[in-house]
């Protein structure tokens, strides 16, 4: 398994897969993971940032990142996890390297597990010894074409991100008194996410949700302030925004078409959206998916 991580094949590519992964612990979805090497492409990026998370994972050679203010330092066998709506490039390196990025959205029934990646995931972490195993049984079924590739990349994705939960914020059980307590309004949360997610915050209104959910708007905006630390607005244009994003990097759609299947009532308006939100326009950010996917 080591040659395999030492000598990477710049061929890998996850994106020939569709991988939802639905555990008992833990839902995801990954819309692209693939090895950059510096034998075939530059190694770094532009400034930019995604609705999803990014992991970078050192595989050989050092990588020196810009996440929001900060500067990194990964060296051979580091990975770091990019929250979302963060703005991070990679600006130097070793001339000789290779990288493994993957793009993910954890989709929980237990929504802490996203906000402990979020909240403790963007700095450098060391890989396990399981990491490194998974990594290699991923790298190598990642070349294969079995009838049966998806479903075991499937598992050894989902066990790759359980652990990688694990090095980057393992779980610390809260008293049981206090677990009970936050129980019902993480429920109700977790299923008005849902629910927004479903619809990819098409066509929604905050008005509307807290009608079908039997809630106060003024209550459901405080409820997910203080679970989420965001307002269900924003959660709404985040879902519209990740779907977006996902159109654009994984499909041949135009941006016209995309615009009408997001809701807009033209490329325009959706281009005014994005930028809004990303500082960079739809039609450059294409040219980089497709560069980076």
């Amino acid at each position: 398994m080591e040659n395999t991580l030492r000598r990477p094949t710049p061929a890998f590519d996850l994106g020939k897969y569709t991988l939802s992964i639905k555990g008992a612990t833990l839902s995801a979805k990954v819309f692209w993971a693939r090895i950059v090497s510096s034998e075939h492409e530059s190694l770094l990026t532009d400034y930019t940032k995604h609705t999803f998370f990014e992991l970078q994972y050192a595989l050989e050679g050092r990588i020196v990142m810009t996440v929001g203010d900060k500067r990194y330092d990964l060296d051979e066998s580091d990975f770091i996890v990019i929250p979302p709506d963060t703005y991070h490039q990679i600006v130097d390196g070793d001339s000789t390297g290779a990288r493994f990025i993957m793009a993910f959205a954890p989709m929980s029934a237990d929504p802490a597990i996203a906000e402990r990646i979020r909240q403790y995931g963007a700095h450098p972490h060391r890989e396990s010894v399981t990491m490194r195993d998974l990594l290699s049984l991923i790298l190598q079924k990642g070349q294969g074409d079995t009838p049966h590739s998806a479903e075991i990349l499937s598992c050894f994705v989902e066990a790759l991100l359980l652990e990688l939960c694990d090095i980057v914020a393992p779980t610390v059980p809260l008293p049981e008194k206090e677990r009970l307590s936050l129980t019902e309004n993480q429920e109700r949360i977790g299923a008005i996410r849902s629910f927004i997610r479903d619809y990819h915050g098409i066509g929604l209104s905050v008005a509307e949700i807290a009608r079908r959910f039997g809630i106060g708007e003024r209550h459901l905006t405080r409820l997910f302030q203080a679970e989420v630390g965001h307002s269900p607005r924003e959660e709404i244009n985040h879902e519209k925004l990740r779907y977006m994003e996902e159109l654009i990097a994984s499909t041949a759609l135009s941006l016209g078409e995309i615009s009408a299947l997001c809701g807009f009532c033209d490329e325009y308006a959706m281009n005014k959206f994005f930028k809004r939100y990303n500082k960079m326009k739809l039609s450059d950010y294409r040219r980089t998916a497709k560069r980076l996917s």
